[in-house]
């Protein structure tokens, strides 16, 4: 499953695919007043992550944007620094990030068949 965005100011709704497996979520461009709410559907072990890189990541173009810019302007997501926001081994949620413009959300699943619910929104 993917997930709902309505547009500016309106919740991004979804759920991740069932199973172990990373799903990556883009924000509003760097707003630093984001809020996520997630539930556990069934058997499911999973983190709620952050990063301030761009994760906007083309294969295919991704040596021509990076040409002289050591720390390169975009990055895959498997490799961008993800900090962790909600820990595992929760059912349900709620953060709220206010003092970091981030880029994107990753809801890790790490063990279990089940999937995760969220809801994001931004002021």
């Amino acid at each position: 499953m993917g997930h709902n965005y309505l547009g500016r100011n309106r919740p991004i709704v979804g759920e991740t695919p069932a199973g172990v497996g990373a799903t990556y979520i883009v924000v509003e461009g760097y707003e630093d007043d984001v809020n996520i709410q997630v539930v556990a559907n069934g058997t499911v072990t999973f983190t709620v992550d952050f990063t301030l890189q761009n994760i906007l990541y083309d294969a295919t173009a991704i040596a021509a944007v990076n040409v002289g810019n050591a720390e390169g302007r975009y990055v895959d997501p498997a490799s961008a620094v993800w900090i962790n926001e909600i820990a595992s081994g929760v059912i349900s949620a709620q953060s709220t990030m206010t003092d970091t413009p981030i880029f994107a959300l990753r809801i890790n699943v790490t063990a279990g068949t089940g999937s995760v619910g969220y809801v994001i929104a931004q002021a």
